[in-house]
Formats: C-alpha cells, structure tokens, sequence
C-alpha cells in the first residue's frame, strides 16, 4: 500500500497508524528521488509486503522539511512505532536500507507467528 501524504498531519497520522513505515520525501524535477523510488516500493513489495509506504512531494508539503530536518532529496525513512529509526538522503543504497529494515521488519511481523 502507498500513500501520498498532502500535509504534516497526515504524516504524523500514517506514521503513528502503522507499525512499520518507510517515508519517501522527493521533489519534482528531481531524476534521482523519481528513480529511487519504484526501486524502494519494488524493495518493500518483494521483501516486506507488510510495510506501509508513504510519498511525500516537498514541492507540494513545504513544511515538511522542517517537520523532520530535510536539507537534501530523496530522503528515505523507516519509522517504527512512530519513532524514526533509520534515514538515508541523498544517496539511497538499497543493501544497507534493506539491512536496516530487516530486523525491525522481523520484529514486528514474524515474531508474532
């Protein structure tokens, strides 16, 4: 499931609805965040259907950048219970973001089985 969030409420809402969320903050005209992003939702529908996906466009929730401190795009975010538990801006590597999500992911989904 992904979710295009239009204000800093929604946000805070999505984050706080769902145990285990990644935060993707682009921009328009901006190659990088427009090809990260179907390799960060691929990610999550192949290796963790069960997280929740949110798309942030700065150009539209200009308040966003100050909300959570963004100073570059993409930024990519895991949240967990709310809390943010991991970020990566600028750069998105996969393998590492993959690596942080696994345990959160494992955590909460696979420990309950």
């Amino acid at each position: 499931m992904t979710e295009t969030i239009r204000d800093v409420a929604q946000f805070k809402t999505f984050i706080n609805q769902h145990p285990l969320v990644v935060v993707h903050v682009m921009r328009d005209h901006c190659s990088v965040c427009h090809a990260v992003l179907p390799q960060v939702k691929d990610l999550l529908q192949e290796t963790f259907p069960q997280v929740k996906l949110a798309i942030i466009n700065q150009n539209e929730v200009t308040d966003i950048a100050g909300e959570l401190s963004i100073f570059t795009v993409p930024v990519d975010l895991i949240f967990m219970n709310g809390k943010e538990m991991h970020r990566q801006g600028r750069f998105i590597d996969l393998q590492k973001f993959e690596r942080q999500l696994t345990p959160m992911y494992e955590q909460i989904y696979e420990s309950s089985k």
